[in-house]
């Protein structure tokens, strides 16, 4: 049951705008809604404000009561039960007048007047608060001021006023829905008050899908005065979010976890921000923060080791991962990519470890299979890497790992086949390509119908300038498996080079379409587009490549390589 309902003020006739105050119609609703919240205080003591709504001109909007009305119709009008008090005001020129009415017999219980300045409109909410809290038998002292006066605290006012518009579900009435926020963040930027306002009413805004873009601006020029307010930043940085402003927000979401590192969630949250941006050095910076405090979470710890691979810090993300496998009860994201980074470091006896560890807590997650499938591959186990494969494909996996998974379970088909793979490549790493040669050709006659095998003697065929030989090698590869990224990756090589470059680039475009992770494909893309005069779209796979961890040098070479040839 509420104790006492508050209605919006009547105001009398005639009365002038005053410089640098509220309009009276705002006064009237704010001022009841500010005394609302201060008698209930942090909760809900069961005080409820009514503004006095009907059609206005054909629309509904906020009706203006130019005279108190009578308080049986006030009783009947509110529609909330049994109530202990009614209020009802009335705002003159110089004066308001306060009725404290029974809410069951509908009597006055109490009226008074008190001298009101619009330009102080605040001044007499003390002194109301007594009134209601005396009425109703309450103690307590009353709540704190509003710290605000003058030209700020009216637009404070208006825009308190245009929140509850759009909250009441009515048309707008400003031609410029940002003015009021836009002035109160100009004149007090600082004031807490001010700021809580403004980022609900860009909530609002933002839930509307209204104005992203001018919101987002004005967003920006908040974080100055929140810089050591965790609690504003981190709402801050959701409402940038909301309004598409990603990279302010990753600022503000780093700053607010370097203020508190020990906050794992923050930490975490905000590492995640920056290294999707590619801000590996403010990954790095909030993580070792939490660090040096012994305060970083598993995953945080995982989020650098991913941002030091993507910067080529080998050494420090070694360091991570070793750091990591001594913890027990990874999270399963976490595991995985630790063991993927050990299968990366030839240490799959560790990765087999971790990654059983974790199936036995989630024994129907396919990566964690799929992974276990590439562990047992690189032990040369093939039968259990065939078992976690197949169990992978089953419970489902994304379409381009899918096409991985189906590839290993092939290698792992026939026996030894996986060794032979890293024969080959280990032999081509160290540029021992007669070896690769012979290792290929060996695995060719061995596993004929093997997309894998032909595209490896394809490669060796490439570096050794076999050229006619390595094309017809390369087609018989993605004759055998269409989805092999590998395959159409070397082979838009070949024919770029070569000059066929429409065709290249088509089995470059498909590399990347079964690849999309993988930066070969887009860098080569590149320079086919070049060649072809399509600069836009070579730098913009240059990008691409970039945005996904292609190595800076490379990258560079490739702008370079692309910039010298001529329009």
């Amino acid at each position: 049951m509420p104790a006492a309902i508050v209605f919006a003020c009547a105001t009398s006739d005639g009365l002038a705008p005053i410089a640098g105050a509220a309009p009276w119609d705002v006064l009237a609703r704010q001022l009841p809604r500010l005394l609302v919240a201060r008698l209930n205080g942090c909760g809900d003591r069961g005080v409820r404000f009514f503004p006095f709504l009907g059609p206005v001109d054909g629309q509904r909007s906020f009706l203006r009561p130019h005279e108190l009305f009578e308080p049986a119709v006030l009783g009947q009008v509110h529609r909330q039960g049994d109530v202990e008090l009614l209020c009802d005001s009335m705002l003159e020129s110089g004066r308001l007048r306060l009725r404290l009415i029974d809410g069951r017999k509908h009597t006055v219980r109490h009226e008074l007047q008190l001298a009101f300045d619009p330009r102080a409109p605040l001044d007499v909410l003390p002194r109301l608060e007594f009134e209601l809290a005396e009425a109703l038998g309450w103690q307590g002292r009353p709540q704190p001021p509003v710290r605000l006066s003058g030209e700020p605290l009216g637009w404070f006012l208006v825009l308190k006023d245009e929140l509850l518009r759009r909250e009441a579900g009515l048309p707008q009435q400003s031609s410029d829905p940002l003015r009021a926020a836009r002035r109160c963040l100009e004149l007090q930027p600082g004031e807490p008050e001010i700021q809580d306002l403004v980022l609900d009413y860009f909530a609002n805004l933002l839930r509307s899908g209204l104005h992203r873009a001018d919101v987002a601006r004005l967003l920006a020029t908040m974080v100055p005065a929140l810089a050591h307010d965790v609690t504003r930043l981190e709402r801050l940085d959701a409402l940038l979010l909301a309004a598409g402003d990603d990279g302010t927000a990753a600022a503000v979401a780093c700053r607010a976890a370097l203020l508190q590192p020990e906050r794992s969630e923050l930490v975490e949250r905000a590492a995640a921000q920056a290294f999707r941006l590619g801000r590996y050095d403010d990954v790095r910076a909030v993580v070792e923060c939490a660090r040096q405090r012994g305060v970083a979470s598993p995953a945080a710890i995982a989020q650098l080791a991913a941002a030091c691979d993507r910067a080529g810090d080998h050494a420090l993300r070694a360091t991570l991962v070793q750091q990591l496998v001594g913890l027990d009860d990874l999270p399963i994201p976490v595991a995985r990519l630790v063991v993927s980074f050990l299968l990366e470091e030839s240490q799959p006896g560790v990765a087999r470890a971790i990654v059983e560890r974790a199936l036995r807590r989630e024994p129907d997650h396919a990566m964690l299979h799929f992974e276990l499938g590439r562990a047992c591959l690189l032990l040369e186990d093939e039968s259990h890497a065939a078992a976690a494969l197949h169990r992978a494909l089953q419970i489902g996996l994304q379409p381009v790992l899918a096409g991985q998974a189906r590839r290993f379970l092939r290698l792992s088909s026939v026996p030894g086949l996986w060794a032979a793979v890293q024969q080959v490549e280990q032999a081509i790493a160290r540029g021992d390509l007669d070896a690769a040669f012979a290792a290929a050709r060996a695995m060719v006659r061995r596993a004929a119908r093997m997309a894998e095998a032909w595209f490896l003697l394809g490669v060796v065929l490439h570096k050794r300038g076999r050229l006619r030989r390595a094309e017809r090698t390369l087609r018989r590869a993605v004759q055998l498996d269409t989805d092999s990224p590998d395959a159409h990756n070397r082979l838009g090589i070949l024919l770029v080079s070569s000059g066929r470059l429409e065709e290249g680039h088509r089995h470059l475009e498909r590399a990347h379409q079964l690849a999309p992770n993988d930066p070969s494909p887009l860098l080569h893309m590149a320079q086919a587009c070049a060649l072809l005069g399509r600069m836009e779209a070579a730098e913009a796979c240059v990008a691409a490549a970039e945005k996904i961890g292609a190595e800076p040098q490379l990258v560079q070479a490739v702008r370079r390589e692309i910039l010298v040839r001529p329009a």
